[in-house]
């Protein structure tokens, strides 16, 4: 157990956070303490103001934390990373987040949500921006949220999950897959292996 790390999980869009206390459980148990870290999922809220929500909890903690992200709630912690690039993150999980942008997001006109579009200048800090934390990844080739699916996917990534479920919620649901998030946070880093369809 890392004892004194703390983690924080952020959920995605129009997030419901308790489909994740099983793996918040199974975090508690093992790695050390873990909560749901709330914050305005509408999408209509920016990334910079989501993000120095998140920079000033983490300073609050005064702590090195780890953070899990789904779907947009990973590019929260990007976010806040831009912000203040030597916030104390110990680890971090991205699990289906667009970390390119997804072109679906063009679909709707709220500010964060335009965010999200491959073309945004948010996302392209992102795409230019230094990331050096130990980092685990999970996408999905066929994720039919995340267009094209490869945007979910991090360069220089310590571990990556390629799930081939074609469901973008489906980390949130895989028991294999929260084991190897506890794993990688925990400190045992696994190496990368492509998942198999209902895993």
């Amino acid at each position: 157990m890392s004892e004194g790390v703390r983690t924080l999980m952020l959920d995605g869009i129009w997030g419901r956070p308790r489909r994740f206390e099983g793996l918040l459980e199974m975090l508690r148990e093992r790695v050390g303490p873990a909560e749901i870290f709330h914050y305005d999922s509408s999408g209509k809220v920016s990334f910079d103001e989501l993000g120095t929500r998140l920079v000033d909890e983490i300073h609050r903690c005064n702590q090195p934390v780890n953070l899990i992200g789904f779907s947009m709630g990973g590019l929260v912690i990007r976010a806040a990373h831009l912000i203040d690039p030597h916030l104390p993150i110990r680890r971090a999980a991205f699990l289906n987040s667009p970390h390119e942008g997804s072109i679906l997001a063009y679909a709707l006109p709220w500010q964060g949500i335009k965010q999200i579009r491959p073309s945004d200048s948010f996302i392209q800090r992102l795409k230019t921006a230094e990331w050096d934390v130990p980092t685990l990844v999970s996408w999905c080739p066929f994720d039919t949220m995340i267009v094209p699916a490869r945007s979910a996917r991090l360069k220089g990534a310590d571990e990556t999950i390629c799930c081939a479920v074609p469901v973008h919620v489906w980390p949130i649901f895989s028991r294999r897959i929260w084991r190897r998030v506890v794993s990688f946070l925990s400190g045992g880093l696994l190496e990368s292996t492509t998942m198999t369809k209902g895993q």
